[in-house]
């Protein structure tokens, strides 16, 4: 019965990638023919959360594009204005994020805008630092997280839970679309932009760490 049970949870875990995997050309092909097909906007790991007038892509097969981070982005050189990921490029390695950053950078026109929106690796170490984690951080007051007794254990989740595979702060964000080939690069607010249509995009409030980078 166990061996049962862990081949469905398996299945339940991986069964979205097989199908994304299986629906990618053809969702490519109805985007391309599509009435959708002129967007330059792309929000990139949608989830259910959908943008009007922008191309609402992820690795779920009810996206309206299949998008890997470690693939090409499918769109041709300076044909994007603009890029915005929430809560993506740190479930992924270093080197799968900076392949995507680096692609971003080809896609995007020139003036083009990747925002990027993520939790901080810096806020999570001083709520270790200080021990103030729980008032902080308002995910560990969540039910689900009510088991949680100490710090060490509150900083093992934040790096490890949630398909976590590389936290970034302001530094080494910067570092890497440096290296992606950006230079003009601004640290804006939660919600605050210097452009009206990257405005109020953020739907969690640990997106606290927020990048702006122009082509």
């Amino acid at each position: 019965m166990r061996l049962v049970r862990s081949i469905r949870l398996a299945l339940q875990d991986h069964w979205p990638v097989a199908a994304a995997t299986c629906l990618y050309w053809p969702k490519l092909l109805i985007h391309r023919l599509g009435s959708r097909r002129n967007l330059t906007r792309l929000h990139l790991g949608c989830g259910k959360n959908r943008f009007e007038g922008w191309i609402n892509a992820d690795i779920d097969p009810r996206a309206e594009l299949v998008v890997f981070l470690e693939k090409r982005l499918p769109f041709a050189e300076g044909s994007l204005d603009r890029i915005y990921s929430e809560h993506v490029l740190e479930h992924v390695p270093l080197t799968t994020g900076m392949g995507f950053l680096k692609e971003a950078h080809r896609a995007l026109r020139e003036g083009g805008v990747l925002r990027i929106a993520m939790p901080d690796l810096a806020e999570l170490v001083t709520g270790y630092h200080m021990n103030d984690w729980r008032t902080r951080f308002a995910w560990v007051q969540w039910p689900e997280y009510a088991f949680i007794k100490t710090r060490a254990e509150m900083i093992n989740i934040g790096f490890r839970w949630w398909g976590h595979q590389h936290l970034y702060d302001r530094e080494e964000l910067q570092r890497a679309l440096n290296e992606a080939g950006f230079r003009q690069i601004a640290f804006p607010g939660i919600r605050e932009s210097a452009h009206a249509d990257l405005r109020g995009l953020e739907t969690r409030e640990d997106s606290v760490l927020v990048a702006e980078a122009i082509r």
